[in-house]
């Protein structure tokens, strides 16, 4: 049974990864008085301690949109998974985790509606086979809350905890290097184009 069409120009890591090179590479030429013709005309009127500034909040940005593409990537790779499992069709051969995931699932409900943290990631811990992979389920939420914090437009003041707190590009970038390294071939997004 097909649940959805999955869209085969998806984002990678590596496009990803590009792009916040690339673009950290055009900002510091940007900001680069001996590098940039335009630099006088760019920063007109502002004092070296502004142009500090606005080079450091474009820098943040970059990297807080850049972790932002990466967290929607490895929700992709959670949610791929599951409607894969949920698609496959022989319940007899099926692992534990797919039969849990089929046991939730509801006749006219979509495969993109169910909850990451309550659906897919809650049951991927009842069948974790490894401390390392049971802490990362453990911690995808507290990232996923900086994510929701991001895709909703940051209209609120974000406040850090022992919990929750912000999170930059190479960190993310770490997470899901950690996230292959030890789910490797049990996540079946590798079945779909990877």
């Amino acid at each position: 049974m097909k649940l959805i069409e999955f869209n085969p120009d998806k984002i990678t890591p590596e496009t990803i990864d590009d792009y916040y090179h690339k673009t950290r590479k055009y900002i510091d030429f940007a900001f680069d008085e001996r590098l940039n013709p335009d630099y006088n005309i760019d920063f007109l009127g502002l004092t070296p301690a502004e142009i500090d500034a606005k080079k450091e909040r474009m820098l943040s940005e970059l990297s807080i949109e850049s972790a932002f593409f990466l967290l929607a990537y490895i929700e992709s790779l959670f949610r791929t998974d599951f409607i894969l499992r949920l698609e496959s069709g022989r319940k007899r051969s099926a692992d534990g985790l797919t039969m849990a995931f089929k046991s939730i699932l509801e006749p006219n409900k979509k495969p993109y509606t169910y909850s990451i943290v309550d659906d897919i990631w809650k049951n991927w811990k009842m069948f974790a086979h490894s401390k390392e992979m049971r802490d990362i389920l453990n911690t995808l939420p507290q990232y996923f809350d900086f994510r929701n914090w991001v895709a909703h437009g940051r209209y609120w003041k974000f406040k850090e905890s022992n919990y929750v707190r912000k999170y930059n590009y190479i960190q993310i970038k770490i997470l899901l290097d950690n996230i292959l390294a030890v789910f490797g071939k049990r996540l079946k997004y590798k079945n779909f184009g990877h």
